[in-house]
């Protein structure tokens, strides 16, 4: 690159200087921002904290003139009449007044009901909106949202369905399309109400959604979809405001629900609704609690509810003096900042800078260090906001766990946010995780235990005509069949491209009709019974030669295929199902991505550890933070399970096999032997041990896995990377 060198254009004093008109940054401090920090947080010497979107953090002065107030004046229960509680009365209403103030707009327009937060203000919603379910005379109410939301507005799915009300996710490409659904002029006259929800701003990517899709919905220029009815807007501002300056006499939504704590960073646990006038005499509401009745009868069904609608819904006692540090958090965020616009310039200039720093950085292979997660190129704050979503990359392309980021980030006293941030949806659209990704990731969290390891595993077997068990040294394409287990069905779930799944019942079936038959598995005889003419059918085109699926018999298991281990402690014969050496086998990914190390050297392209881990078709992998030190354990623990190590397992040829391809490629021997020092040994296989507890035998995704070492017999206390078990 001529001219300037790459890092000086990179550097925030050059980028300061090219920022246009509308990325103004330091509140106008100039260079005296850091004062300002020095003073206001002085608790974060040494610490960079970029988790705003989760909380933000209050200055000292902010909480120096709440203690102040609460020291120099005596507040009250509200509800009373004295004139200290008069006194705190009147502080709540001009709150009230205050809060109106900063959304540009008025008690004519809003009431502000309070709330303990956000949350709590959408589930209001959800239960005093006046729905008509379905099954009326009248044309039932539908809620939709945008899959872009926070989960606690999905949730209100939840509500709904307990009232009969159909609930429609709207992708937000399709709320663009919606001009389609315009209704007529006579279906516009129908008054059965409908709620549209919406984030103002994204939680997951900034991304900022046109306010003006209130005025278009309600007015029935854009219908989410297409039904008689008017429509309502629920405008999720929580994240919105948290940055941006919203202006409720321009964009009047019908609720708006926020939290405090995302504005100022104290008060914690207090929020609000607010809700336009127009729809507030419409809102229902069943319970009332002290201080939302004018008057009501013990003895008899007889209730009067008071006439504000914010008395009405703000059951019990407000936290009045938590409302009243709010009045301190405007007063000092003027103060401090100059307002939110302000805010939006000066944390819109931050984000663009980093998001241009990001992208530019690249390995020595030229592979980008940084995926990031955005709808927008940042080039305008009033389509994005100021939260940066992304994934750490290797040199390879692959992702770097964000447990893993987040920790070496911490060593440094960096503060991020890391996981889906409460929004599935958009993590979903982002990340390209279909629904039946996250499915059947939660179908696999935890697995019962039995007397043989694994509920079911390795409870089957392929066999030819002989009854010879087939495995993928003759068979590669065995691979390509994948089983799952459904408890609930108690079934298991066969399938294979080209091929209909076929499912076999998980109740054995030993009786008359059951073909018994004498195996073996590695030199071991056990004694299995026939899965039935049509599985093997199915078996037999897939694989294009003859064979059959059979299962091991339980009600003979223990006397047929018993491995007497040398060493194991209280057990002398131990139940193995269809293994050939123990009941588990064990891979710690710390070694996986050692050994990944040499194959990609000699392979000279790029591997995927997720690959990698299935070639060693492990059914316990733990995350430890040395590799190999697995090989230095003499049993583990793992909950209330407790597992002695056998030995070593000595690789085979199966490991040359691409688990989803059932292609074979040598170098994975020949790479491991090298790496190895001409040894095929990798993971260790364990066996269970007597249970000292009376709690239920299962495994669990996430578990922390206690090792005892073989020196001194002793349960070593987790290091710092605590290990743990991830299936």
């Amino acid at each position: 690159m001529a001219g300037a060198p790459r890092g000086d254009l990179l550097s925030f004093r050059a980028f300061r200087a090219a920022c246009p008109a509308g990325y103004e940054y330091g509140y106008g401090y100039g260079g005296g921002l850091p004062g300002l920090r020095e003073r206001e947080f002085p608790r974060l010497r040494g610490i960079t904290y970029l988790d705003h979107a989760g909380s933000a953090l209050f200055p000292e002065s902010l909480l120096k003139a709440f203690t102040d107030d609460l020291r120099n004046n005596v507040y009250g229960n509200p509800h009373s009449q004295n004139i200290i509680s008069k006194l705190t009365y009147d502080t709540i209403e001009h709150v009230r007044y205050r809060i109106l103030q900063h959304f540009h707009t008025t008690s004519e327009d809003y009431t502000i009901i309070f709330t303990s937060g956000c949350t709590t203000a959408l589930k209001l919603v959800a239960e005093a909106f006046p729905w008509i379910p379905e099954g009326t005379k009248q044309p039932s109410s539908r809620f939709c949202y945008l899959t872009d939301s926070h989960t606690s507005v999905v949730g209100i799915r939840g509500i709904t369905a307990s009232m009969n009300v159909l609930s429609v996710p709207i992708k937000p490409k399709e709320i663009l399309l919606s001009e389609k659904n315009r209704l007529s002029a006579e279906e516009q006259n129908c008054t059965t109400p409908h709620l549209f929800s919406y984030p103002a701003q994204s939680n997951f990517s900034g991304t900022k959604y046109p306010l003006s899709w209130i005025q278009d919905i309600k007015s029935g220029h854009l219908c989410p979809i297409k039904i008689p009815g008017k429509w309502f807007v629920l405008l999720d501002a929580a994240s919105y405001v948290s940055s941006s300056p919203l202006d409720l006499g321009v964009h009047q939504a019908d609720f708006i629900p926020i939290s405090f704590y995302k504005i100022f960073g104290f008060p914690t646990g207090l929020g609000a609704l607010l809700v336009n006038n127009r729809i507030a005499p419409l809102l229902k509401k069943t319970y009332f609690g002290g201080g939302t009745a004018a008057a009501y009868l013990a003895g008899e069904d007889f209730y009067f509810p008071r006439k504000s609608i914010a008395e009405r819904f703000e059951d019990g006692t407000v936290s009045f003096l938590d409302i009243i540090a709010l009045k301190h958090g405007f007063d000092v965020l003027e103060k401090l900042t100059g307002g939110m616009e302000k805010i939006k310039q000066h944390t819109f200039a931050l984000a663009r800078y980093t998001y241009n720093v990001l992208c530019t950085l690249k390995y020595a292979n030229g592979a980008p260090v940084v995926r990031i997660y955005s709808d927008t190129d940042f080039s305008n704050p009033d389509v994005q906001g100021p939260i940066i979503n992304f994934n750490i990359l290797d040199e390879n392309g692959e992702v770097i766990g964000f447990s893993q980021v987040d920790k070496m980030a911490s060593l440094y006293n960096i503060h991020v946010r890391t996981g889906c941030f409460c929004n599935t949806g958009a993590c979903q659209m982002h990340l390209g995780i279909s629904n039946e990704d996250i499915q059947r990731n939660l179908q696999v969290t935890e697995w019962p235990v039995g007397n043989q390891g694994l509920l079911y595993d390795r409870n089957w077997m392929i066999v030819n005509e002989n009854g010879v068990c087939i495995t993928q040294k003759q068979e590669p394409r065995l691979c390509l069949i994948n089983p799952s287990i459904d408890l609930k069905k108690k079934i298991m779930v066969i399938q294979a491209e080209g091929m209909d799944p076929v499912s076999v019942s998980l109740e054995e079936n030993t009786g008359k009709e059951a073909v018994i038959c004498e195996s073996k598995v590695c030199s071991h005889r056990v004694k299995t019974y026939d899965c039935g003419e049509r599985i093997a059918g199915w078996f037999s085109m897939f694989l294009a030669r003859p064979c059959r699926l059979i299962r091991q018999s339980s009600d003979m298991k223990n006397m047929s295929h018993q491995k007497n281990t040398k060493g194991l402690a209280s057990a002398t014969n131990i139940s193995l199902s269809l293994v050939n050496k123990a009941q588990y086998l064990l891979v710690n990914v710390a070694s996986i991505l050692q050994l990944k190390e040499h194959i990609c050297t000699r392979l000279e392209e790029p591997l995927e550890t997720e690959e990698l881990i299935r070639r060693f078709r492990a059914n316990i992998v733990i995350s430890a933070p040395e590799s190999f030190e697995e090989e230095e354990w003499a049993e583990i623990s793992i909950g209330a399970l407790r597992l002695q190590v056998v030995g070593p397992c000595s690789r085979c040829q199966i490991i040359c096999i691409n688990q989803q391809s059932g292609e074979r490629n040598k170098e994975f021997m020949q790479s491991l032997s090298v790496a190895r020092g001409r040894k095929t040994n990798f993971g260790i296989y364990l066996m269970n041990q007597p249970l000292h507890s009376s709690l239920p035998d299962i495994l669990s995704v996430g578990s922390q896995v206690l090792p005892v070492l073989k020196e001194n017999m002793e349960i070593q206390p987790p290091t710092s990377s605590e290990e743990k078990c991830s299936g």
